[in-house]
């Protein structure tokens, strides 16, 4: 995951917008997001075997039984639009397993703008807006 996460904050540049998918449709299982930027498209998906997040540079494709959505002017991505990663985080659990990310947007050499995290659980993924 570190490599995609380097890479996303090397090459991505601006974000432009977030996409998400949902289990079945239900607007509180979200099961991938998308993340645009304006060189490359990031995908963290939920592992449900173990609870898991897994990223990837793609574009998001939904399976037989999600439905895509656009996030981007939503909370807490509208907030990020125009800015891009200053800071990425791989987060794991107590038990070892890498679970989420930690995400700080900003302009270069500014302070964060926006600090959102995705953290999976139950198989779906919770996503937060960090607020000091």
């Amino acid at each position: 995951m570190l490599d995609v996460l380097a890479k996303i904050y090397d090459e991505g540049g601006a974000f432009l917008g977030a996409g998400y998918t949902l289990f079945d449709g239900d607007q509180g299982f979200i099961t991938a997001v998308e993340l645009r930027f304006e060189k490359l498209c990031a995908v963290f998906r939920a592992e449900p075997d173990y609870d898991t997040l897994a990223v990837t540079i793609d574009r998001l494709k939904p399976g037989a039984d999600e439905t895509l959505i656009d996030a981007s002017n939503s909370e807490p991505w509208a907030t990020c639009v125009g800015f891009g990663i200053r800071w990425a985080w791989q987060l794991t659990n107590q038990q070892g397993y890498s679970d989420g990310v930690r995400l700080e947007f900003s302009k270069p050499g500014e302070s964060s703008r926006a600090v959102v995290e995705l953290i999976v659980a139950a198989s779906a993924i919770e996503i937060f807006r960090v607020r000091r």
